[in-house]
This record gives C-alpha cells, structure tokens and sequence, in this order.
C-alpha cells in the first residue's frame, strides 16, 4: 500500500513538472525556433474541457496563452477571449451533434485555430499592422495542431 502511495506522488511530480515546463519554456522555444508550433488548439481544447472541471488545468493553459502572446509579440489576451467565444457559442451545440470524441477535438481544434487566427487577420486589417503572415508555414501550424489532436 505504500508503494502505491509513493507512485502516486512520484506521478504528481511529473505532471507538476510537465505543467511547469509547458507552461514556461515551449512558449519561449516557439519564439526562438518558428517549425515549433505554438499549440494554440490544444491549449484551447485544455480551458474548454477543463473550465469547470480542473482549475489548475484551466489557469496553467491561460497563462500558456498569456505567455505565448507575450513572446511572439501578439495581441495581448485575443487568444483567450478566442477559445471563451468557441466555448460560449459553438462547443455546447458541436458537443451535441458530435458523438465522436476524436471528431469533436478535431473540429474544436479547427475552430479556435481558425477563429483566432482570422481574429489576427482583423486585427492587422484594423490596426493596419502586420502580426501574422498566412504562408505554408500557418498551414503547418494548423496541422500540427490537429495531429496532435488526434492523439489525445
């Protein structure tokens, strides 16, 4: 019994650990290598589901998020307000008409991605800046996203 105990604990370090790493250092290598994609889904997809859930879960992938804007030189916050509108509006609907779990991630995915990044396009148009450029590389981005939703 003390065993398990003790591997119960050995795994909360290793999760705190990963929170920590994910939290402070991926935003910071995203900036510094660009084939290393931001993970805007994923972290939407982690508030979403865990929003009522998990605090700790919810708190760590905004302040990912807060992060992430900050080292890529982002509008501040338009990632979060993002993955808020997809959870107010769209995912109790989706949620309902998609049974598969898979999909759902996928389609949720798509949608934050797509909203958020659209989201930057007006941004640029309004503020007639020049944030984000829509190449192969976004493209990847975007990909990569749902790849590793597809995993989940």
């Amino acid at each position: 019994m003390n065993s398990i105990n003790k591997d119960r604990y050995g795994l909360k370090i290793l999760e705190w650990l990963f929170i920590l790493f994910a939290v402070g250092f991926y935003p910071m290598l995203t900036s510094i290598y660009p084939l290393l994609p931001p993970l805007i889904g994923i972290a939407g997809l982690v508030i979403i589901y865990n929003i009522d859930k998990n605090v700790i879960y919810t708190l760590s992938a905004m302040v990912y998020l807060i992060h992430l804007d900050l080292n890529l030189s982002l509008p501040f916050l338009l990632s979060i307000f993002s993955v808020i509108f997809i959870n107010m509006f769209i995912f109790s609907t989706a949620k309902l008409m998609i049974r598969c779990r898979v999909c759902l991630n996928i389609f949720l995915i798509f949608m934050i991605d797509g909203f958020y990044y659209m989201s930057l396009f007006l941004y640029d148009i309004v503020f007639d800046t020049k944030t984000i450029i829509a190449d192969s590389i976004l493209t990847y981005y975007i990909l990569s996203d749902m790849i590793i939703g597809l995993l989940l």
